[in-house]
């Protein structure tokens, strides 16, 4: 009985961060693109996911906005090599972010690219629908 039930509770323990997990598809939409201009309000580097709040002015309201981006492994692994010291954009600064925008209606979207002030870029996340970095 104790080796059945410790063998459930390892099941169960190795299914909840895969169900914790989600694909593009699930929350994002392919055929929303989307771009953001604001300004960066804070980075937060965390698996799964990098997330990033930016402050989008339009008709002279502000709206916070959620936008992921690829896991910080990736960025990492990226040929700019990306850690959290080495990111061309810093809290404060203006961006520009295309992606797609979320399934949900909210004010969410999953990045593709950052462009910084200064024109340079970012690769931030994978195309629509697809894991992992352009081919």
């Amino acid at each position: 009985m104790k080796r059945t039930l410790t063998a459930a509770f390892l099941v169960l323990a190795i299914a909840v961060p895969v169900i914790a997990h989600h694909s593009f598809s699930a929350e994002y939409d392919g055929n929303k693109p989307v771009t953001l201009k604001g300004t960066l309000k804070s980075v937060d580097w965390r698996n799964p996911h990098i997330y990033y709040l930016i402050d989008v002015k339009e008709n002279g309201k502000v709206t916070r906005w959620t936008v992921e981006g690829y896991p910080p492994n990736m960025l990492v692994r990226r040929p700019e090599g990306w850690t959290r010291e080495k990111v061309m954009a810093k809290v404060g600064d203006e961006v520009t972010v295309t992606g797609w925008a979320a399934r949900s209606g909210e004010n969410a979207a999953h990045s593709r690219q950052f462009t910084f002030s200064d024109g340079s870029k970012m690769e931030a996340g994978p195309g629509a629908g697809n894991g992992g970095p352009p081919q």
